[in-house]
This record gives structure tokens, C-alpha cells and sequence, in this order.
């Protein structure tokens, strides 16, 4: 059993926010709140000796949550010039890079460039981050773009062919794919979506949690990142 080598926990308790987005954060058919964030986090606080409850919400409503509660923080949040000066950071943890996908059968769909993306149809989970990403590219809300509220939605439109392209990582792909029966042999990689402005997934604290508390998060973060870059915790979800 590990001992935190903090004198004691605290009384202080932190509500960690998060999503759905496999296998980063999500729940498993026993109902429990895995992932390879939330098992890092997971540890972080035990490690600090902060007890954690950890809720997984619809994005928009965890990101209203962390911005009104005192004692609480989210992940896995993409930093962003816009949102850095709102929370506290600590990261970054895991992510990978992103890319379009189209259905393998859909073979007249054919992009060499990123500037060809915005030919086709796209749909994301509203209120995403990729969202104002994907408009500088080009799609247009009510055009080419469609805004929905959980994955499972709009992968029912890819895999039934009513859009044309979803967005995916070597990590994820296979998550968004296998409830539905499908795998990555049904899909090709098309071009990467780059994401400048974004520096990798963390976790934010709402500015009211105590900086000792943020600074101790930080110190076993970094502990546990330093040995092996959290390879331990990749290989735990690796499809």
C-alpha cells in the first residue's frame, strides 16, 4: 500500500472534472473512472496526499463547473493562450497528435493537403477546443461543420456515412471505434490537424485552490513524469 510522505492528508478535498474521451479519461463497463490521465492524476493525488473525486461530465458543463468551484480542477485540458491566465497548470500529461479519418470504403474521398480538409463534412463534440481550431481551416458551422453534443452522436453519422470525416489520434481512434464494432482497419489516416496553439493535455486548478496545494501537485508530477515519461501508463490502454 502506498504511504504519501506528506504528515497527513488534507481536509481539503478536490473535485477533478473531466469527460469522456478514451482512453484518456472514461468510464469502463465496471463503471469505473479509468484512463491514462486519470491514472496519472489519480496517483499525483495520492502521491500529495489530497483526497480527489473525480466526476466525468458532458465538456461544457466541466468546464463551467471548474471555472465557479473553489476546491476543484479538470483535465485533460488543453492550455491555450485564452485559458492560461484562468487556472493554475500542472502538466502536461499525456496526448498525441491528431489527425482526420475517413471510412476505408468511402473511396472517393481523396485529400493531399490540409487546405483540401475543408471540402468535406466534419463533426465534433460542441464546445471542444478542435472547434475553433477546425474553423481556421476552414469549415463553417451549418456548412461543413457539425456541432454535437457526445461522440457517440457524431460517430453514428461517420459510420453511417452522413459526414465524411471525424478526427482522431493513435491513441484514441480505436476507442471511438470499437463500440460500434469497427476497428482501425476501417478507417485511413488523412492529414494531421496541427494545433499550434495548444501545449498538450494538463490539469487545470481553479485560481482558489491554495498554491502549496498546486505547487505540490506540480513536485510529484514531475516525480512520476520523470520516470519513464508515463510509458507505464500508455501501455495499460494500448489497442
Amino acid at each position: 500500500m502506498f504511504v504519501s510522505h506528506y504528515a497527513q492528508a488534507e481536509d481539503l478535498k478536490l473535485t477533478v472534472y473531466t469527460e469522456h474521451f478514451s482512453p484518456y479519461n472514461f468510464e469502463n463497463k465496471a463503471g469505473q473512472l479509468v484512463g491514462i490521465n486519470l491514472d496519472i492524476v489519480k496517483d499525483v493525488c495520492i502521491a500529495s496526499g489530497i483526497t480527489c473525486e473525480f466526476k466525468i461530465l458532458p465538456w461544457k458543463r466541466a468546464y463551467s463547473l471548474v471555472q465557479k468551484e473553489k476546491h476543484s480542477g479538470i483535465i485533460s485540458i488543453a492550455k491555450t493562450s485564452q485559458r492560461t491566465p484562468i487556472f493554475n497548470w500542472v502538466g502536461p500529461l499525456a496526448s498525441s497528435e491528431t489527425f482526420f479519418y475517413k471510412l476505408k470504403k468511402n473511396t472517393q474521398l481523396k485529400m493531399n493537403s490540409l487546405n483540401e480538409a475543408k471540402q468535406f463534412s466534419l463533426a465534433i463534440v460542441r464546445g471542444d477546443i478542435y472547434e475553433s481550431i477546425v474553423k481556421k481551416v476552414g469549415f463553417e458551422a451549418g456548412k461543413n461543420l457539425l456541432s454535437i453534443g457526445d461522440e457517440k452522436q457524431y460517430m453514428h453519422l461517420f459510420l453511417n456515412s452522413k459526414i465524411d470525416l471525424i478526427l482522431g489520434s493513435e491513441y484514441t481512434i480505436g476507442y471511438q471505434l470499437s463500440p460500434f464494432g469497427y476497428s482501425e482497419d476501417d478507417v485511413v489516416r488523412l492529414q494531421e490537424l496541427p494545433l499550434p496553439e495548444i501545449a498538450g493535455n494538463y490539469i487545470a486548478f481553479n485560481k482558489s485552490v491554495p498554491n502549496y496545494i498546486v505547487e505540490r501537485f506540480n513536485r510529484e508530477y514531475e516525480k512520476l513524469q520523470k520516470k519513464d515519461n508515463f510509458s507505464a501508463y500508455k501501455k495499460r490502454y494500448k489497442r
